[in-house]
């Protein structure tokens, strides 16, 4: 996958060398390259000659641009974002351009409101249905991301939240959630 010649296919006008930086910012430790590459990866392996060149080019671009905008003391990433995308878009009133930013928005809460979000967000949430130590590695990242601006009491309440209103849905990781959850509940 040639990111740059997509960009440049679909008229969207940045280099791929900027888009990348931003994904290196340096609050960044798991909304960062690596959090993109395993994105486009998985894309990859998953959807790659199973899908038109258009949707793959669509899941390709949602991946790019949905944490594109990352800041963990604001709550408005994925407008910021998806309107980043947008303004970086020669034609904004395409429909495709619009689905994607649909699905950016939609990553909010990983509420799906289209079929390109809802296999997007399976794979932005495919964390979730890790091993421990991969959820482990999950944990830290965000921490750090999120302690170097909240007391380790309001991370740990919002964190305990957040991990606890997953057991519903990724009932089939149950104990590996739920050991995640003592492991925040003992270590925050």
């Amino acid at each position: 996958m040639d990111l740059q010649s997509i960009l440049n296919k679909w008229k969207i006008k940045v280099d791929v060398n900027t888009l990348f930086s931003m994904w290196n910012e340096s609050h960044r430790y798991y909304h960062d390259l690596n959090h993109l590459t395993s994105l486009t990866s998985d894309i990859d392996n998953i959807y790659k000659n199973k899908v038109s060149e258009k949707e793959y080019e669509k899941l390709i671009l949602l991946a790019t641009f949905h944490d594109i905008i990352y800041d963990p003391t604001k709550n408005n990433n994925e407008e910021m974002s998806a309107e980043f995308f947008e303004n970086l878009c020669v034609d904004k009133s395409n429909p495709d351009v619009l689905e994607i930013k649909q699905a950016i928005l939609d990553t909010k809460d990983h509420k799906s409101t289209t079929n390109l979000s809802e296999k997007f967000n399976k794979l932005d949430m495919g964390i979730v249905e890790k091993g421990f130590d991969e959820l482990l590695q999950w944990e830290e990242g965000i921490s750090s991301e999120y302690l170097s601006c909240y007391t380790k009491e309001e991370y740990k309440k919002g964190r305990l939240q957040f991990l606890e209103s997953l057991l519903d849905k990724y009932v089939n990781n149950t104990d590996n959630l739920l050991k995640l959850i003592n492991w925040v509940k003992i270590n925050y």
